[in-house]
């Protein structure tokens, strides 16, 4: 019994959070339809889009001409420990290209709410807050990278990733690196009703 409840409480959640995956309770038709897009293969292109003032599509020359940052990374995979320094653009960067957040003059701290889900074409999705990456708060350096850089500074352009990949610095393991990204989406999550006193 216990168990059930949880499962349902872990469900409503999800989909509150627009997170849910089909599953085969959704019906056989919904859990196909929905991964017939989880192929996979390179990306060219992404989306921005949900909560930012002006949803955009970026290719790598857009990518190129936005403001570049830098970062060296040490994570886990499951080939062991990686060591890389990525070029690209920071993922703030990107929110701000397409206008910045949305406003809601109605909630305080509202950016507190909201967080980004990158998606890849395998249909893989991660998650980060955006007051991870907002700069008056955590301000970490989240890029969107479409090259790299070897021992001899040289760069490189991703090519097995796709044209770009999330890279989270910090972060101990690489589950949150999305390769092959094909969309971005700024949501919040949903209100709670219980009124702020």
């Amino acid at each position: 019994m216990h168990l059930t409840r949880g499962i349902a409480v872990v469900s409503l959640s999800l989909s509150m959070l627009g997170l849910a995956q089909p599953t085969l309770a959704d019906g056989d038709s919904g859990y196909r339809q929905h991964y017939a897009n989880c192929a996979g293969g390179t990306s060219q292109r992404f989306r921005l889009s949900g909560e930012v003032e002006q949803s955009k599509t970026f290719s790598l020359s857009d990518l190129e001409s936005l403001p570049v940052a830098k970062v060296a990374v040490t994570f886990e995979s499951g080939q062991g420990q990686e060591k890389h320094t990525y070029i690209g653009v920071p993922l703030w960067q990107l929110i701000q290209a397409s206008g910045g957040l949305k406003a809601n003059p109605t909630v305080k701290n509202n950016f507190l709410r909201q967080y980004v889900v990158i998606e890849g074409t395998d249909c893989y999705e991660a998650v980060i807050a955006v007051g991870e990456i907002e700069p008056n708060f955590e301000g970490k350096q989240v890029l969107v990278a479409y090259a790299q850089e070897d021992l001899s500074e040289a760069q490189t352009l991703l090519t097995d990733q796709g044209f770009a990949r999330l890279v989270v610095p910090g972060d101990q393991k690489g589950g949150r690196y999305v390769s092959n990204i094909k969309r971005i989406r700024v949501l919040s999550i949903p209100d709670s009703g219980v009124k702020q006193y």
